[in-house]
């Protein structure tokens, strides 16, 4: 598998990458329900460090003696961005957790590829097509049919903290992309021992039992170590706004696996909303190749 992630990746590599990432991290609601007594800054916490732990053992074991020369290679502004979006994003989102619905964090996560979108020109240089803004709409009223009543009970302030999640993660993700020539993982890693140091201090998220920590030893690599390797991968080959379009998929499994694994069944809203989101997903993977495909026809024609 892991010869799809050369340095000539191509397209269709890129985005199994991506959609297997986005597959692991929808993992985070079941790991969560697994765990009903922790606080999120618990979880936060040894998530962040199991992550990076994991993170760790997998560059040694690809670079062997090189690996610090890896973490060197990162340019400080990458490094610099990486760990402090990533963080902050995690930060933000658990708070916002607190404050309102988990269906307002959903509506408001959407709006990522519009923040990534408007960015990427500036940025990566990139200019998303008419079917990557396209598909970024559809993804976002498909998560307003699946959260249009915690929407209307949201808090204003959980939507001023919520808000911030979108925004880091556009820039994590413009920042993997920028970067795309270099190995981000050592980036990564960083920030998941930072998760840890912050959570743990400001946080209280040391005190956890350890059959918990059994778990989110798991949840670490499982849900966020291995996906991040993945997305890291992907970035070299899909552009920036098509990443955070493809990500929306989250909010399709998410649910499922919390169905499937503790039986929380979803409501009608939630599959409505899924098949619109899918859709959209479909359309920013494949109507830029389609549209390609069909100029040479249409000149020839």
């Amino acid at each position: 598998m892991w010869g799809l992630m050369g340095d000539r990746q191509s397209y269709q590599s890129g985005l199994l990458c991506v959609l297997l990432a986005t597959v692991g991290w929808s993992l985070s609601g079941l790991f969560a329900r697994l765990m009903p007594e922790l606080q999120g800054w618990q979880m936060n916490c040894w998530r962040g460090y199991w992550m990076s732990v994991s993170l760790l053992v997998w560059l040694v074991w690809l670079y062997g003696r090189d690996t610090w020369q890896r973490f060197r290679d990162v340019p400080m502004p990458a490094m610099l961005a990486t760990v402090i979006f990533f963080s902050a994003g995690s930060t933000f989102y658990l708070t916002s957790l607190t404050l309102t619905s988990i269906a307002v964090v959903a509506v408001i996560g959407a709006t990522s590829p519009i923040f990534t979108g408007l960015l990427s020109p500036w940025i990566t240089g990139e200019k998303p097509g008419v079917s990557n803004w396209v598909a970024a709409a559809l993804a976002l009223a498909g998560v307003l049919v699946i959260g249009w009543n915690g929407l209307a009970a949201g808090t204003l302030i959980g939507v001023l903290v919520g808000i911030m999640v979108p925004i880091c993660f556009a820039a994590q993700t413009m920042t993997l992309r920028r970067y795309r020539g270099v190995d981000m993982v050592p980036a990564v890693c960083v920030s998941g021992f930072a998760i840890f140091l912050v959570a743990g201090l400001l946080g209280n998220g040391f005190a956890v039992a350890p059959k918990n920590i059994l778990l989110l030893a798991l949840m670490g690599p499982l849900q966020l170590g291995i996906p991040l390797i993945l997305y890291a991968k992907g970035a070299r080959s899909i552009p920036a706004m098509a990443l955070a379009v493809l990500a929306m998929t989250d909010v399709v499994l998410n649910p499922l696996w919390a169905w499937i694994g503790v039986g929380e069944v979803p409501a009608k809203a939630e599959f409505v909303g899924g098949f619109i989101v899918v859709g959209a997903v479909m359309l920013c993977a494949l109507g830029d190749r389609i549209m390609t495909m069909r100029q040479p026809a249409l000149t020839s024609a």
